[in-house]
Formats: structure tokens, C-alpha cells, sequence
């Protein structure tokens, strides 16, 4: 009988603490690279849509049209409240790193918001140069 208290009291718990994750406001939002992005007020953009539950699609780009640096993110990720567990392809080319060659990361990346940060920023920060860090962000 204990067994079952302890079991059913977990079960409620989890169930409560899923319960409270804040869904993501699907739609468009905004996107950046800091190498593109630094002091202008041009971000780039993503769509984000919901196709399961807490399960969502994004694909979008910033893209600087003068330089051609851009980064792009297509795939799918699961909302687990301040984290998002991103599934797909990051690609970023920024002219004075790694070569001027752009940079892919592919398969299962972490975004997270911490603190009042009004976003989700790629937690993978290294660059494929093996030195330069970027701050890939995507604004709640």
C-alpha cells in the first residue's frame, strides 16, 4: 500500500509540474546571429508551428543582404518550458570566421532562456572554427 501512496503521489507531481509548462506562442518571431545583428535593429525571422503536443516546427533566417552572412534553422523541437530541445539543421557563415565557410551543426541541440532574457539562445555556442563563440537566439 505504501508503494502505491508513493507511486501515485509521483504520478500527480509529474503530472502538475507538465501541466505548467507555458505553451509556445506559434507564429513568427524573431531570430539572430550578434555577428549580424550587433547594434542594428534588423533581426531575422522564424515561423513556428505547432504539430503535436508541445511539438513544434521552425524554419526561418537572418540574413544580412550587404555582407551575404546569414544564419539559417529548419526542424522541430520539444517545449520543455525554459528549455527547448531542438531537432534539425543550424547553418551560420559569417565572413571573418571559420574561413569565411560556413559552420553546420546537425541533429539534437539545446536552446535555453534563462533569467528575465526575453529568449531562447542555442546552448552549443562553438563555432565550427573550434574558437569563436556565437550567440544564436530565438525571441520568445
Amino acid at each position: 500500500m505504501k508503494y502505491i501512496l508513493i507511486i501515485a503521489s509521483f504520478f500527480l507531481f509529474t503530472t502538475q509540474v507538465q501541466s505548467q509548462i507555458k505553451p509556445v506562442r506559434t507564429g513568427w518571431h524573431s531570430f539572430t546571429i550578434q555577428w549580424i545583428t550587433f547594434n542594428k535593429s534588423n533581426p531575422g525571422k522564424v515561423y513556428i508551428k505547432e504539430i503535436g503536443e508541445e511539438e513544434y516546427s521552425i524554419e526561418g533566417e537572418h540574413r544580412d543582404p550587404k555582407s551575404k552572412e546569414y544564419v539559417t534553422i529548419k526542424g522541430t523541437f520539444l517545449n520543455q518550458g525554459s528549455t527547448l530541445k531542438f531537432n534539425g539543421k543550424i547553418v551560420s557563415k559569417i565572413n571573418s570566421i571559420n574561413g569565411g565557410q560556413p559552420c553546420e551543426l546537425n541533429g539534437l541541440s539545446i536552446f535555453k532562456a534563462s533569467g528575465k532574457r526575453q529568449y531562447w539562445r542555442l546552448q552549443q555556442m562553438l563555432n565550427c572554427d573550434g574558437e569563436t563563440t556565437d550567440y544564436i537566439d530565438i525571441f520568445f
